[in-house]
């Protein structure tokens, strides 16, 4: 009687140990048949008891254990040895996606030398493989520290060898009964300076932490188990650690004694990462909050500049204009053009600061657009219009395709004007005597797409990613510096986007031309 009870004793020993564990543990009979299975086993694979216990390991969770890899550790290796560890399996599973993991296990007699059982500890390595992508397991298999000649008491001593992470027995004093190898390859500590020493007294008293003893004395005599119990210490061995414990008080044999297991899992870099993020989230934000305010003072300060400098600017300009009208006569001809050239370069300066008013608006957000029902056809027909003039003093041909019935566009007239000038006023200023330019124009889906091309000057490849920059220009022999300001397309861009469309440039590079496509929405219809 006294045996059964020991044995019964020493079963809920190991099995406790199994409970206790933080990696997935699943215990096969020999007929490769679910005899016990670790809570962690059941979060972790997202699997419910009655679907598991006493079921084919191949057909747990619908079939998804039906693993070629698994099938020949079982199957090959097992049966030739009795214990084999770090065996990669990789595998994708319906339920919770393609997982990596190590299997160590074990083959052992579990009474009387009639049963065999067989121990498989998963230990989930996907993130590492991911984040480490080849670089050498940092931990070792544990072993056998010590074994019993009760068959439960070795069952349970083999789970201890066969578990990854650092794991510790205490005795009801608080003395250690039992460390894992890995426990001692971790904090550096020989198995002579640990067993039967005061867990406090350990390393040189570096384990007196109050967070422990708090666990230890106060926690775990109101609860027998305790997860997730978080301890930051600075070691003289090993520096700084911050660990999570998994704790479990348990009797052990016969009711005269209980122990508490704890598991231990070093998640020290993983804070540093979290600790790394979140400080590098603060100071993406404080960039990110100092960048808008920078451009908002930037919009606003363009905005004040851009209203200051136009009143003045017309004034010059309509005095100009007034000179220009009463220089007459042959004396005056040199005079004439002095003022005809301060006029232009007042106009294009005047543009200049309108479009630098409107890119400040746009960037601030405080572009307002007055959206109504616009004739696609009538509109661009309109706006070839107004570049005749300069396409017949250039000598250039301009070629028109629109499609018929194209429907209204929903659009600001103004700002479509704007976008369409600039396209077909740059067109005309990069293209030769003698070149072309032109207008096509069709229904492309829920919007109307609208090309301008020519065959001037194009765009040189290193140039390509600066043509939206502000300011930038390109001065050649078919066009002058002054007569653009460098924000016409960059505009163009934005004012189209602000409609709800797209603008790209296509160039194929020097002298072969330049495509800029846009897009404008259709009004929308209600059906009735």
């Amino acid at each position: 009687m006294g045996i059964k009870k020991t044995v019964k004793k020493s079963q809920e020993y190991s099995e406790s140990i199994i409970d206790t564990v933080r990696e997935p543990l699943i215990v096969l009979d020999q007929d490769l048949r679910v005899v016990t299975v670790s809570r962690s086993f059941y979060e972790f694979f997202k699997v419910k008891p009655e679907e598991t216990m006493g079921q084919l390991i191949y057909d747990l969770g619908n079939k998804q254990w039906d693993i070629p890899r698994l099938r020949e550790l079982l199957e090959t290796i097992l049966p030739q040895e009795a214990a084999f560890d770090n065996y990669e399996v990789e595998h994708n599973f319906a339920t919770i996606g393609r997982r990596v993991m190590l299997l160590n296990a074990r083959q052992i007699q579990r009474v009387l030398g009639k049963e065999r059982v067989i121990l498989l500890a998963i230990e989930d390595i996907t993130e590492r493989k991911e984040i480490e992508a080849g670089l050498e397991k940092t931990r070792k298999e544990l072993e056998v520290i010590k074994k019993t000649a009760d068959e439960a008491s070795e069952f349970a001593e083999s789970v201890i060898n066969t578990v990854r992470e650092p794991l510790i027995s205490l005795d009801q004093n608080l003395r250690v009964v039992t460390v894992s190898r890995s426990f001692y390859e971790f904090f550096k500590v020989k198995p002579e300076e640990t067993v039967g020493q005061l867990i406090y007294d350990l390393g040189n008293k570096q384990w007196d932490i109050p967070r422990l003893r708090e666990l230890l004395e106060t926690i775990l005599p109101q609860e027998a188990a305790f997860d997730n119990y978080e301890v930051e210490h600075n070691f003289a061995t090993i520096g700084r650690r911050v660990m999570l414990l998994n704790a479990r008080q348990i009797q052990r044999v016969l009711g005269k004694e209980r122990v508490i297991l704890l598991a231990i899992e070093d998640i020290t870099e993983r804070k540093e990462i979290e600790a790394g993020l979140k400080k590098a989230h603060e100071e993406l934000t404080e960039l990110a909050t100092e960048l808008e305010r920078a451009a908002r003072v930037k919009s606003e300060f363009l905005a004040n500049m851009s209203h200051e400098l136009r009143t003045p600017l017309n004034s010059i300009n309509g005095f100009s204009e007034v000179l220009y009208d009463e220089t007459f006569g042959p004396l005056n001809v040199k005079q004439r053009q002095y003022v005809n050239n301060v006029l232009t370069s007042g106009k294009h300066l005047l543009l200049l600061i309108n479009q630098i008013l409107d890119m400040a608006k746009v960037e601030a957000g405080k572009m307002k657009l007055t959206l109504s029902s616009l004739p696609t056809e009538s509109l661009l027909n309109e706006l070839t219009m107004l570049v005749a003039d300069m396409v017949t003093k250039k000598k250039i041909e301009m070629l028109i395709e629109i499609a018929e019935d194209l429907p209204d566009i929903e659009a600001d007239e103004l700002k479509v004007k704007e976008i369409m000038y600039n396209l077909l006023s740059n067109a005309v200023k990069f293209t030769p005597e003698g070149g072309n330019i032109g207008i096509r124009a069709k229904k492309a889906g829920s919007e109307i797409e609208i090309v301008v091309w020519d065959t001037g000057v194009g765009i040189a490849a290193e140039n390509m990613g600066k043509i939206f920059e502000g300011f930038f220009r390109v001065d050649t022999p078919y066009s002058r510096v002054t007569e653009g300001t460098g924000l016409g397309l960059p505009l163009s861009k934005k004012l189209v986007e602000l409609h709800g469309g797209k603008l790209s440039v296509e160039s194929e590079g020097l002298n072969k031309g330049t495509l800029v496509r846009f897009t404008l929405p259709v009004v929308s219809r209600m059906v009735v």
